[in-house]
């Protein structure tokens, strides 16, 4: 057998990896919308708590949406198996 017979492929299930990026710049997205709403806001008041959960849903779905493109597109290109030469001329 070749040495290329024994190499360990590591294949990302592309779920996962949109689950977890999407999880993952979901909560920078939130956490960064709420800094720019507390920076944004003129005055500590009632209504920066109103600011500051619309920013942290505005800002955590668009991370959501952004690591979901990136987990689809890191899975792709790490769980793409290239075969050898040597195995599709045996087949």
């Amino acid at each position: 057998m070749a040495s290329a017979d024994h190499q360990r492929v590591i294949v990302i299930d592309p779920s996962d990896a949109v689950t977890g990026m999407g999880f993952a710049f979901g909560v920078v997205g939130a956490l960064v919308g709420i800094a720019a709403a507390v920076y944004l806001t003129p005055s500590f008041s009632l209504a920066l708590v109103g600011y500051c959960l619309v920013a942290a849903f505005a800002g955590g779905s668009a991370g959501i949406v952004t690591g979901g493109l990136v987990g689809a597109i890191f899975a792709v290109v790490r769980g793409v198996i290239v075969r050898p030469a040597s195995r599709e001329s045996e087949s």
